[in-house]
């Protein structure tokens, strides 16, 4: 998946909206005005995403399209490079799960609007 590709399947995501909350190369996805995907669009392709934490480890060691990004917290968030290392169905189930995992730490009644996608 390249980063078009990326950026497309993060649009087509219910209720996801597309910012520049931090500058003007820095394009975040948010649910319900929390960060789920971060592309920063002057570097290499590459996007950074949230991943369950006792998963990342792993995730790290075994995948090469993983690493550890930058000024995100670690234990949560990955860069994953958008260079075809990891396949189109692969890359949809990261965004997926980081939005999703954004989705399930929402209050109450913003997850009734937000619900999970399975």
């Amino acid at each position: 998946m390249n980063r078009d590709q990326a950026i497309s399947f993060c649009e087509a995501l219910p209720q996801a909206e597309a910012t520049f909350p931090f500058d003007s190369h820095t394009l975040v996805f948010k649910i319900a005005g929390k960060m789920f995907a971060l592309f920063p669009l002057e570097k290499d392709p590459q996007v950074a995403l949230k991943f369950p934490p006792e998963e990342l480890t792993l995730l790290r060691e075994t995948h090469v399209a993983i690493f550890h990004g930058a000024y995100m917290n670690p234990i949560h968030w990955a860069g994953v490079w958008l260079d075809g290392s990891a396949d189109n169905k692969t890359m949809e189930t990261w965004i997926l799960n980081s939005y999703n995992l954004i989705v399930a730490k929402l209050p109450k009644a913003q997850r009734a609007q937000n619900p999970p996608i399975a």
